[in-house]
C-alpha cells in the first residue's frame, strides 16, 4: 500500500536531546551557532558503567557521509572525564546530512573501554534563506555569523606541473602532481551591526566556510585572504548592509588532538565574569557537564 504524504503537513520536530541506546552518550544540536553540544555520563544510562570513576578521558569520533573513516570531535580528541562525566562541542559537522558519533571511554593506562553511538542532522539553511552561508572561526566560534552569499565565483584549481624540452621531440616531458586545492572568490553582505565582529572574524585565523549541498559548495579550512571591505552597498551612512569579500584557498582541517573546548561565547573568563565565588558557581549549576556547557546539558 503506498504511503500518502501531504506536502502542507508541518515537519516532525526532532527531539532536543538525541541519547544512544546505552545511554551514555548524548548530543543536542545548537540550531543558533551550527553545531552540536555532547556530553557522556558513563554513571547514568539503563546500565551505569561499573568502573565509571576509573574512566580518565573520552575521546568522541564523528562520521561523515562518504568520508573514508571517521575524526576526531575537536575538543574530544581526547576530552576528560570528570568522575566518568565528559562534554564537547563540535562546531564543524557538515550541515544538513546525518552525521555518526562515536564515544569510547579511555582509562588511566590508556586502554579502551566501551563505546556508544548516536547519530543526528545539523540543519542547513532553507531554501531561499537569504542567510545561505556559515562562516565559522575555529578557535573563537562566537565570532561565526550566517551570512548573506551575493557573489561567488567559479572555483579554479592550479596544475602542479613541470615542464622540460625533450631534444628531437616536439612534445616536453612532464612531471606533475595532484592539483591544488578549488579556490574560490566569495562576497557576503552583513547589516551594519555585524561589521566589526566580521572584521574581526576574518583576522581570527583558520576559518570553515560552509553552505547547504545544492551550492555543490565544498566545506572549506581556510585562512581569508585578499579582504576586501566593509563596503556600504548604498549611500555611505545609510542603513543598508556592507559586503566583505576574499579568497578561500583550503587547507587541510586543523589538527584536533588534545584541542580544549571552545563553546560560544562561554569560556572560564566568562565565568569569572558573571560570578563572584564558586559557592555562587555551584549553586548555579548541577553537574559539571552543566557547568562546562553553560546550562545546555
Amino acid at each position: 500500500m503506498p504511503m500518502i504524504v501531504d506536502p502542507a503537513a508541518p515537519h516532525v520536530t526532532p527531539p532536543d536531546r538525541v541519547t544512544s541506546p546505552d545511554g551514555w552518550l548524548a548530543a543536542i544540536v545548537d540550531p543558533v551557532w551550527a553545531g552540536v553540544v555532547l556530553s557522556v555520563d558513563y554513571t547514568a544510562g539503563t546500565a551505569p558503567l561499573a568502573d565509571a570513576a576509573d574512566v580518565m578521558w573520552v575521546r568522541i569520533v564523528r562520521q561523515d557521509p562518504g568520508a573514508a573513516a571517521p575524526v576526531g570531535v575537536r575538543s574530544a580528541d581526547r576530552a576528560w572525564a570528570v568522575e566518568g562525566v565528559g562534554t564537547a562541542y563540535d562546531g564543524e559537522a557538515p550541515l544538513g546530512v546525518s552525521v555518526a558519533y562515536t564515544a569510547t571511554a579511555i582509562y588511566a593506562d590508556g586502554s579502551s573501554g566501551p563505546t556508544s553511538s548516536l547519530a543526528v542532522t545539523v540543519p542547513a539553511p532553507e531554501p531561499g534563506d537569504d542567510l545561505d552561508l556559515w562562516i565559522k572561526s575555529v578557535d573563537e566560534p562566537g565570532l561565526s555569523v550566517r551570512a548573506m552569499l551575493v557573489e561567488w565565483s567559479g572555483a579554479t584549481a592550479a596544475g602542479r606541473v613541470d615542464k622540460t624540452a625533450v631534444a628531437g621531440s616536439p612534445y616536453n616531458v612532464l612531471a606533475y602532481d595532484e592539483h591544488g586545492a578549488e579556490v574560490q572568490q566569495i562576497v557576503i553582505d552583513v547589516p551594519p551591526e555585524q561589521v566589526d565582529q566580521v572584521r574581526r572574524l576574518l583576522r581570527s585565523g583558520v576559518l570553515l566556510a560552509q553552505a547547504r549541498s545544492e551550492y555543490l559548495f565544498a566545506d572549506a579550512f581556510h585562512v581569508p585572504e585578499d579582504i576586501s571591505g566593509p563596503t556600504p552597498t548604498g549611500k555611505l551612512g545609510s542603513s543598508g548592509g556592507y559586503r566583505f569579500g576574499w579568497t578561500i584557498e583550503p587547507i587541510e582541517r586543523p589538527d584536533p588532538t588534545d584541542q580544549p573546548m571552545r563553546l560560544p561565547h562561554w569560556s572560564w573568563d566568562a565565568l569569572v565574569d558573571q560570578f563572584a565565588s564558586w559557592d555562587a558557581v555551584g549553586a548555579s549549576y548541577s553537574s559539571w557537564a552543566s557547568l562546562s556547557t553553560n546550562g545546555v546539558t
